[in-house]
């Protein structure tokens, strides 16, 4: 299984996401990458108690392994399903890639 097919599986079994968006963004970073970056949105309704943080947190804690096992960034953009509307249903793009190494 890849790396995308296991972010999907854990997310959807761990969140139940309403709406879910994973883009490998590696090639878009210097070297020969694959599944190394990663561009997550997640909207869930069991976000509607956690802040931004605890988000962040929850989903990094669910994705340690991957991290552990050589992805190298991620981007997260997490929302409660009132956010995602109330923002058009439209999360911002990642940032450029910051250097040779990344």
């Amino acid at each position: 299984m890849s790396r995308f097919e296991r972010i999907k599986t854990l997310i959807e079994d761990q969140l139940a996401p309403v709406h879910l968006e994973i883009e490998d963004e590696s090639h878009q970073h210097a070297g020969n990458r694959t599944e190394t970056h990663f561009r997550l949105v997640i909207v869930s309704p069991l976000f509607e108690h956690d802040g931004l943080l605890a988000r962040h947190r929850r989903v990094q804690a669910l994705l340690h392994a991957e991290q552990e096992g050589g992805m190298h960034a991620l981007s997260l953009h997490t929302f409660t399903p009132s956010e995602w509307l109330a923002r058009g249903s439209s999360a911002a793009p990642s940032p450029a890639c910051a250097g040779q190494n990344h």
